[in-house]
């Protein structure tokens, strides 16, 4: 008799503290919606398939009427919470937070919301309230659902997220601020960038490895575009002499360049920068375009020289550096039986009778990024120590940005804090938060400078004579 009391006691006191657990959880109503659905016919009873998309409408219905996006199912991500939810623990919503952006680095903000209820339809009214909060910055969502206390309880977990696009340089060009999502070539490392168009170049660099991984700059219409593929083959319409050797060649189109390109420096230029800490503010120019209005940077210059020279046949790379204590400079390195030449474009006139071997006059460069019409070159260590060498694989990592970062090519090619909050008693929890900054990949602007000594003379305005002498000028 005992015993039987004991029994009916504690089972009296189960279902009095489960009455007032449901009471105060707001649950009756779901209990009742419960059991509705238990004993309605087979069709009328109301799936999960349902429920996610009567969800969706209610959020995308909200954001209509306030003018805000609509947003879209992401099938990644809802792969992904099907997988992980049976395994989440949603007590500590700070903690799926950082699941979320652990395991899908391409959200840069997300915010987590977390509720339960015996009836799907009931759970449903149970976000009404998070649907209507102004999110506008967030474009997906995905919803996983789970059973709980045996299959008598639902447990939805929602996530909202701004899904990020790829970065490409067109993207760039089109949206000017916001951020875009990116893998490192070198350690496939995902991580988002903050990247400002008002920046006209700049190199991305890795947030882990911490070295660069591409170089990109806006031509003169603000389209951004790879650095190699300012590199488009133009040769300005010029006679050569048929004994004329490769090095007299050299000569010969350096000079020309020299006579008909005068210098122009760039706006936002610093002395004493370098080629990864300057901001530059002007355009980069393609090679027939510094032709026709004969004056442009170092930058600008050095690529007319790489241009004509490679479509003579030349080896030559455009280095981006550091020119002695002056800061950030461009110029081009020439490389003919084994020799190589440091090509000034904005120098003194070129003496062939003293070549510029880059053994002997490149001491005070220090090239930070090489690029040539197909590639561009980073070094292969972040810390490495310069030793003069800018053909050796061993020292610089060959990079094809179109094949490993993306984009048109064919535009390409065409030259011009967390919380976590509880609301109204329903056991509605939510969590917010945008990515962490040490994810963020280091953007660095390039912006050469003016080379230390300039002596460009009076270069007659039009000229338009290619063919010079390699005979330097007597001294008086």
């Amino acid at each position: 008799m005992n015993s039987r009391l004991i029994t009916w006691s504690v089972a009296s006191a189960v279902l009095l503290a489960g009455g007032m657990a449901a009471m105060k959880e707001g649950w009756l109503n779901g209990w009742k919606m419960r059991f509705s659905e238990l004993i309605a016919s087979p069709g009328a009873q109301y799936s999960a398939a349902r429920f996610r998309v009567d969800l969706v409408d209610q959020f995308n219905y909200s954001r209509m009427a306030s003018k805000t996006p609509m947003l879209r199912l992401d099938p990644e991500m809802e792969a992904w919470l099907e997988k992980e939810f049976p395994k989440i623990d949603t007590s500590n919503l700070n903690q799926v937070t950082e699941l979320v952006q652990e395991g899908m680095p391409r959200y840069y903000r997300v915010s987590v919301c977390t509720a339960s209820s015996p009836s799907l339809r009931e759970l449903l009214h149970r976000f009404h309230e998070y649907t209507h909060r102004a999110q506008p910055e967030m474009t997906h969502m995905a919803v996983a659902l789970r059973p709980r206390a045996s299959g008598l309880m639902h447990e939805a977990l929602l996530v909202l997220g701004q899904r990020l696009r790829d970065f490409t340089p067109e993207a760039l060009s089109k949206s000017s601020d916001e951020p875009f999502f990116s893998s490192c070539v070198h350690c496939k490392q995902p991580h988002f960038m903050k990247l400002s168009a008002s920046q006209r170049s700049m190199a991305l660099e890795c947030p882990k490895c911490r070295r660069k991984y591409a170089v990109i700059a806006a031509d003169s219409s603000g389209h951004f575009r790879y650095v190699n593929e300012f590199l488009t083959g133009y040769a300005p319409p010029a006679t050569f002499a048929k004994n004329q050797s490769r090095v007299q060649q050299l000569f010969t189109i350096w000079s020309a360049v020299h006579a008909n390109c005068r210098y122009a420096n760039d706006p936002g230029a610093k002395p004493g920068s370098s080629f990864a800490q300057k901001e530059q503010m002007d355009s980069w120019q393609f090679a027939d375009e510094t032709q026709r209005l004969q004056r442009g940077d170092c930058e600008d210059s050095s690529i007319y020289l790489a241009d004509w020279l490679m479509s003579r046949g030349f080896q030559v790379r455009v280095a981006l550096g550091r020119y002695g204590d002056l800061g950030g400079h461009a110029w081009c390195v020439v490389k003919i039986d084994d020799k190589e030449y440091l090509i000034e474009s904005t120098e003194s006139r070129p003496d062939p009778n003293d070549p510029p071997l880059a053994s002997r006059v490149g001491s005070r460069y220090v090239p930070e990024v090489l690029f040539d019409r197909f590639a561009i070159y980073v070094p292969s260590s972040p810390n490495r120590t310069w030793k003069g060498d800018y053909w050796s694989g061993n020292t610089w990592t060959r990079i094809e940005p179109r094949t490993e970062l993306g984009g048109d090519p064919i535009l390409a090619r065409a030259p011009a804090s967390t919380a976590m909050a509880k609301s109204g008693g329903k056991n509605l929890l939510e969590a917010t938060a945008t990515a962490d900054v040490t994810r963020l990949a280091r953007t660095a602007f390039a912006s050469p400078a003016s080379p230390a000594q300039l002596n460009l003379g009076d270069i007659p305005p039009g000229a338009k004579e290619w063919s010079r002498s390699l005979i330097p000028p007597r001294r008086p």
